[in-house]
């Protein structure tokens, strides 16, 4: 865990959203990953490598939980790695930390125990690469499962460790973000020179920023909410010094438990009253029921064709579900789930137990 004295010349990210069915016909997504660093070294040697991953689980992660597949290669040649937990790396003593200390300008040791408290449940993958002087090629790749809320899965990535190699900044930096049609959340990323990540969309479809309400000195955060209908994000910079970590949100069920803000910049919104009574309506009592117009029955029981991307032929259905940021047309072939069958049942129960009253 020593300051190295080899040189990040490039780091290239690569997030891809892969979706699959569950049992229930729900879509669920796993994030496939691939980095390709290239390091400037002054010398040729073994060397030792540790790449952490975003955060632990229990003892039986590895290939069930949250990462599979993990390989790595250098110049070309596939390496074996091993996962340790984090923490065996952690100086256990006060001479330990008085060791490390030499290698930061500014480190003091209530920092590092707070770092490890933080990240004792993360592994890190520790191999060994035979590195010539000059250019090395180092790639990753992996499947990550993420961690799942109601509603939502989150995925991280720490790029925080770039700070451990010599300059602790990458000359050249990219990251590409390719979300498939998952409606997802990045929160706002900073750099340490203060600047953010501004991210760019190649390809079709709707991207924009919101303020969430977080329980921090600022009050909020600003978050970049993203529904592609083809194409990627990315975002491509020189002397990249992270402040920040990345974090993405995958955004399953728009009623989850992720907390949404009002509205985006540009006005675009994710819920409204009326798109919130379609989960309820089964529930609604015969006066609540009255004052649902026609009309708008006929947008509850589109609502889940909206979400999923259908493109209305009918006007007035394309421009109610314009308002929204998910709504973002990809055909006429379009899936749903079971869940959303049944929702769909229940309003046209009422649509045509109120055409049999008339």
């Amino acid at each position: 865990m020593n300051l190295s004295n080899i040189a990040i010349k490039s780091e290239k990210l690569h997030f891809k959203l892969e979706n699959k069915k569950t049992k229930d016909g729900m879509t669920d997504y796993e994030m496939v990953v691939t980095v390709r660093f290239v390091f400037d070294s002054p010398d040729s040697g073994e060397k030792y490598i540790g790449f952490i991953t975003p955060e632990g689980g229990n003892d039986e992660w590895d290939e069930r939980d949250h990462f599979k597949d993990f390989k790595t290669s250098v110049n070309g040649k596939n390496v074996n790695t091993t996962a340790y937990r984090l923490t065996d790396f952690i100086p256990k003593d006060v001479k330990q930390l008085d060791e490390v200390k030499k290698y930061f300008k500014e480190y003091d040791i209530q920092k590092a125990k707070q770092e490890a408290e933080y990240y004792k449940k993360s592994y890190v993958y520790y191999f060994k690469a035979n590195f010539k002087k000059g250019e090395n090629v180092v790639e990753h790749s992996y499947q990550y499962d993420g961690s799942s809320g109601v509603g939502y899965t989150d995925f991280n990535y720490i790029w925080s460790t770039i700070s451990k190699w010599k300059n602790q900044k990458v000359d050249d930096f990219e990251v590409i973000v390719e979300p498939g049609n998952a409606l997802i959340a990045i929160p706002e990323i900073k750099m340490k020179n203060g600047k953010v990540i501004n991210w760019k969309l190649v390809g079709e479809g709707n991207m924009d920023y919101g303020y969430k309400d977080y329980y921090n000195k600022d009050g909020q955060y600003r978050t970049l909410y993203a529904k592609l209908k083809s194409g990627y994000l990315y975002f491509k910079t020189k002397n990249f010094k992270p402040k920040d970590e990345f974090s993405l949100v995958e955004i399953i069920h728009l009623n989850g438990n992720y907390i949404f803000p009002e509205k985006t910049e540009k006005n675009l919104k994710f819920k409204d009253s009326l798109t919130q009574k379609v989960y309820s309506v089964k529930f609604l009592t015969a006066d609540e029921l009255k004052k649902i117009t026609d009309k708008d029955l006929k947008i509850m029981r589109n609502y889940f064709y909206a979400v999923a991307g259908y493109d209305f032929s009918d006007k007035k259905l394309k421009d109610y579900f314009s308002k929204f940021l998910w709504y973002v047309p990809i055909g006429k072939d379009v899936e749903l789930n079971e869940y959303e069958f049944e929702i769909i049942k229940n309003v046209n129960k009422v649509i045509n137990d109120r055409k049999n009253e008339k």
